[in-house]
């Protein structure tokens, strides 16, 4: 396989064929991820000291702390965690569609730009019709199981919580080493659950885009039923599997710059932006909500530009798949006729 010839392809169809940023984008913000990590640096003098802010949230004689403490006693809790569970189901399953629909308009228009054929927005749209249905159901098939995981994972963090506040301030009047107790009996426990299931997750991740990358083409190119399509995908996957992790490995590593040069340039603006409603803070007090519009818009534009560039980068991979599925099963064909 010629990595150098199909990449240069991919980009020329990406770059080309601006329509296809549409179906980019789309897939973008549907599968926008990201991870964020804190890291909380007590001193002993956080947890003493008389005008402790966290014991004085924490004390049982606090208002809010008795309407908390109620609220994770009633049902209220449960009530609020199915209300949880349904919204994520349900934009779990409307961003499936949207990626399910975009994934085969780029690839049956790929796949035609390949055989010869014209094509335009309106025709990419119409082809996005016809292998919806399938995709759909191979998108709810395969991640099915990443969204148990995902949903384990939240009921477990809500639960940990509760258990905190139910055995630590509350429990024990606002006694701030209460809270180290509950650390120690709950988190080891905690971090088994949280460990062994981002494992599970991070296996079933690999399989699942292993499936979506082999399995959409089969069904977008090839017109196969899904479960046919899976079988099909995995099969060529295997008889390719060299070439396919050369592939993801490269991809991955333009992933990476990619990531390098938008997230500096982002990190540094967001960082500036913080240390700004800081100052802003501290200086005019509660009047610094006056520039709240701002700072949505700012947020919104940060999010628009990263979902954009993202999505013209998720044409030029998904593109390049498609003309490396092409390959793979030219090679195939051409096994088959010359065994």
């Amino acid at each position: 396989m010629d990595y150098g010839k199909l990449m240069r392809r991919a980009w020329e169809i990406t770059w080309r064929y601006k329509f296809l940023w549409v179906f980019g984008i789309a897939i973008a913000f549907c599968r926008a991820g990201g991870g964020s990590g804190s890291n909380f640096n007590f001193s002993n003098r956080n947890f003493t000291g008389q005008n402790n802010q966290f014991g004085q949230f924490m004390n049982p004689a606090n208002p809010f702390s008795q309407a908390l403490e109620r609220f994770f006693s009633s049902g209220l809790l449960w009530l609020f965690i199915g209300f949880l569970i349904v919204l994520v189901i349900l934009f779990f399953f409307i961003g499936m569609a949207v990626v399910a629909y975009a994934r085969g308009s780029i690839i049956r228009s790929v796949n035609l730009l390949e055989n010869g054929e014209a094509v335009n927005f309106r025709l990419a749209w119409e082809e996005g019709k016809k292998s919806f249905r399938r995709l759909l159901g191979m998108e709810i098939l395969i991640n099915i199981p990443g969204l148990l995981v995902g949903l384990a994972i939240m009921v477990a963090v809500i639960l940990l919580i509760w258990n905190l506040i139910k055995s630590s301030g509350m429990a024990y009047g606002a006694d701030q080493s209460a809270i180290f107790r509950s650390l120690l009996t709950i988190a080891p426990a905690f971090v088994i659950i949280i460990c062994s299931l981002a494992c599970v997750a991070f296996l079933i991740q690999i399989l699942v885009a292993i499936l979506e990358v082999f399995g959409s083409r089969a069904i977008a190119i090839e017109d196969l039923p899904v479960i046919a399509a899976l079988a099909r995908g995995w099969k060529l996957f295997l008889a390719n599997l060299a070439p396919a992790i050369i592939l993801a490995l490269i991809l991955f590593g333009i992933s990476l710059g990619i990531g390098i040069v938008i997230g500096l340039p982002v990190a540094l603006l967001l960082g500036g932006f913080v240390v700004v409603v800081v100052g802003l803070t501290h200086l005019a007090g509660p009047a610094w909500l006056v520039f709240l519009p701002v700072i949505v818009l700012l947020i919104l534009a940060v999010a628009i530009l990263t979902s954009f560039v993202r999505g013209v980068y998720l044409v030029f991979t998904e593109t390049l798949w498609t003309l490396a599925y092409r390959d793979f099963t030219h090679t195939e064909e051409g096994s088959l006729l010359n065994p």
